[in-house]
């Protein structure tokens, strides 16, 4: 998949702002992608409080249309594909032996072809009094969409 850019990222936030735009486009994309749709399923994340469910959501659309914006088509998704890189992914956390998950973060990054889809996804876990993101909530929501974008990139 070719580079998708913070420009491109920037535009989707931007867009976005309209809520009713950012509802219509969550709508769209739970009901084109039913892989995706399952894999976000709130059952599969009851660790995460209702704001960091939402946040997931967020996070995830905003990848997924800078995604289509920036090929300027619908991405395609696979769950095999997507289970895949998250067991790749949570092999990495758990295999660090730095407890601090920012330095495990770094781990992520070494060479990844979408960084700046990764810098969404680590900007949108950075706790503060807007945002309070519980430190297993940053873990669930980074290796989430971390394994999205890997899937984006490796199948698009």
């Amino acid at each position: 998949m070719k580079f998708i850019d913070e420009t491109i990222v920037n535009a989707t936030l931007d867009a976005f702002e309209d809520d009713a735009l950012y509802l219509e486009s969550f709508k769209e994309m739970l009901s084109t992608e039913p892989e995706l749709t399952s894999y976000l399923d709130p059952a599969n994340y009851s660790l995460l409080n209702g704001e960091e469910l939402a946040l997931l959501e967020y996070i995830t659309c905003v990848l997924y249309h800078s995604v289509k914006r920036g090929l300027d088509k619908k991405p395609v998704i696979f769950g095999s594909i997507l289970e895949k890189h998250e067991e790749n992914n949570w092999d990495i956390v758990n295999e660090s032996n730095n407890k601090n998950f920012s330095k495990v973060l770094d781990k992520f990054f070494e060479g990844h072809p979408q960084e700046d889809l990764l810098a969404l996804a680590e900007d949108a876990i950075i706790s503060d009094e807007d945002n309070p993101v519980t430190i297993v909530g940053a873990e669930i929501i980074f290796v989430t969409c971390k394994s999205i974008v890997d899937t984006l990139h490796e199948l698009n």
